[in-house]
């Protein structure tokens, strides 16, 4: 381990001591731990449980501008200068922005890791290798599921399934050709339509070559579902995963989902509240390609924006008192099981994942 990596260590103990301290004393001490930065919500898809792509319509129709690339580097300028350690890019489909990989290489010239969400279509042979020369940290890959017919329905494109393979495969074989450390994973959204193929989706991300494969619970993208009656063939089902993922058998690639979170996937998906304090107000920030400011991806999947950097850039935001009164909020908040929130949460709760908070 080099110097520099005793240092970055060192950092992220402290940064993980003062959340803490953040939380319980109602203000920051720190900046956030993972950053989110929309790059876009154009998506060629239609997923089902996706309504980014008729926002996209919506904001069009408004005349709303997409941040040009000085405005967007300016933001993860200030991501930076918050101690953001890592940058998640999201959209929409953030292949579709014509200066993506200019923005991931500056991420990494700032000194943060950077990860891209794509659904594959467009990581052709040039573009794959666009993405090691940015030395991108870890690339997920969207496959709903282990057959073609199952993936281009939820995806909403025939052909879908083939290019997500087709994309894994390519990166795989051109990482171990130029030697690049880049992370490899395929996430599958659980649903009705794939509930019952989670082994084979194990299967598929093994044969493919990745390093592991991530399931997320689908999660309501408009307000909350709680209370909603669930049908019980489906929940036995999800019973039936959830038992398989963590099932004593070895599997056959690795599984990204810690434990604890796979045993919300019940809660989840019987539409109860999230039993785990959320942080999201100390350990994580989010920003679109318009400028509005989420804690968190959930509220941006609800469009529960706090403000919006052309009235207040990012760091001012997160140590004002008005944020204060969102945090108040937050901490309050069971809404959401989506991954890289509620694994975050997790982290900040080594001691009762579990045990009930305070409403």
């Amino acid at each position: 381990m080099s110097e520099g990596d005793v240092r970055w260590l060192l950092s992220r103990g402290k940064q993980y001591a003062l959340t803490h301290a953040s939380y319980l004393a109602g203000r920051a001490f720190c900046g956030p731990v993972l950053g989110t930065l929309v790059t876009n919500y154009r998506c060629n898809y239609a997923c089902r449980m996706c309504d980014l792509h008729l926002r996209d319509r919506e904001f069009r129709e408004r005349g709303l501008e997409e941040f040009g690339t000085p405005q967007m580097k300016q933001l993860l300028k200030d991501f930076r200068g918050l101690g953001v350690s890592g940058i998640g890019f999201t959209g929409g489909e953030p292949l579709l922005r014509k200066d993506i990989f200019e923005l991931l290489a500056y991420t990494k010239e700032l000194g943060m890791i950077s990860h891209l969400n794509t659904n594959g279509f467009f990581l052709d042979e040039r573009n794959a290798g666009r993405v090691l020369e940015a030395r991108v940290d870890s690339v997920n890959i969207s496959l709903d599921g282990a057959r073609p017919g199952t993936h281009d329905a939820i995806r909403g494109h025939k052909g879908a399934f083939e290019r997500a393979v087709e994309a894994a495969g390519r990166l795989n074989a051109l990482r171990k050709k130029r030697g690049a450390s880049v992370r490899i994973k395929t996430v599958a959204v659980l649903q009705e339509e794939n509930i019952g193929e989670v082994a084979g989706i194990v299967s598929l991300a093994a044969d493919l070559g990745v390093d592991c494969v991530e399931f997320i619970p689908r999660q309501p993208f408009t307000s909350s579902s709680e209370g909603q009656i669930v049908p019980p063939a489906f929940l036995q089902k999800v019973d039936e995963a959830v038992d398989f993922l963590l099932g004593p058998a070895p599997k056959a690639v690795r599984i990204e989902n810690s434990p604890s979170h796979i045993r919300l996937f019940r809660r989840s998906f019987r539409n109860e509240p999230s039993p785990v304090r959320c942080y999201a107000g100390y350990n994580s920030y989010a920003v679109d390609c318009y400028g509005e400011v989420y804690p968190c991806v959930p509220w941006y999947n609800w469009r529960r924006a706090v403000g919006n950097v052309r009235e207040r850039d990012l760091a001012s935001l997160w140590y004002s008192a008005e944020y204060g009164k969102v945090r108040a909020e937050i901490r309050r908040c069971g809404g959401c099981y989506l991954n890289c929130q509620a694994e975050l949460n997790i982290l900040f709760n080594p001691f009762g994942a579990h045990g009930a908070k305070k409403r």
